[in-house]
């Protein structure tokens, strides 16, 4: 069973608390942290998923942790390959941009099947992390080609839905999310805030909002 890590975004790079945890479950008692494998949202675009994975890797290095392997999936490489990434990878980025493109093309890969059996720690980012839920209840956003609530499956990792780089004064989107709380729970994560699921509990590190008209729960945590 994988370790899953939700986060919205880093975009000062990674806090001293999620480089704390982080290691915490990284099983490597020296600098090389194994195989990285960066799945894409956009699988059509291989030079932005170099851009972004760079950034991404070099966010590990700022912290000093260094992989010996590192692989793209994308429309470059076959679901066959794809597999073989994943099967040999110690930790699976999940990237963000557009939601439901992404689970397009990760049902394209058959990558619920693949990352359901997979041993390492699997990290999704705002989209990525939207993506890891079981039943995903994405809230509707006309500001992230996500024009209706849609509820559809997702790789099954956790049964958690969030709702990434929250801005609670934005009443208009507020009300999206409390439309999609009706068929879920929705965690309103802010940058920065990271939600860990280890297979034996989940722990949510820093602020975030709970949104959950089915108990008509709203909170600020």
């Amino acid at each position: 069973m994988a370790i899953c890590f939700l986060t919205s975004a880093f975009n000062n790079g990674f806090t001293p608390v999620f480089e704390r945890v982080f290691k915490r479950y990284l099983l490597t008692g020296n600098q090389d942290a194994g195989n990285f494998v960066f799945i894409a949202s956009d699988f059509d675009d291989p030079h932005g998923n170099l851009r972004w994975a760079e950034e991404i890797r070099g966010k590990f290095g700022e912290i000093g942790v260094l992989f010996s392997g590192f692989q793209i999936v994308d429309h470059t490489v076959s679901p066959t390959q794809a597999e073989k990434y994943i099967r040999d990878a110690q930790v699976v980025w999940l990237s963000g941009g557009d939601t439901l493109r992404q689970i397009a093309s990760f049902q394209e890969y058959h990558l619920r099947e693949l990352l359901m059996g997979f041993d390492g720690i699997v990290i999704g980012m705002s989209a990525g992390s939207i993506n890891m839920a079981d039943r995903v209840v994405l809230a509707r956003n006309i500001y992230d080609r996500s024009p209706q609530l849609e509820i559809y499956q997702g790789l099954g990792l956790v049964e958690i839905n969030i709702e990434p780089h929250l801005d609670p004064v934005n009443a208009e989107h507020l009300d999206d999310i409390l439309e999609a709380s009706v068929h879920a729970p929705i965690y309103g994560l802010f940058d920065d805030s990271f939600i860990l699921d280890d297979g034996q509990k989940v722990t949510i590190y820093g602020p975030y909002c709970l949104y959950n008209l089915q108990n008509g729960e709203t909170s600020i945590r």
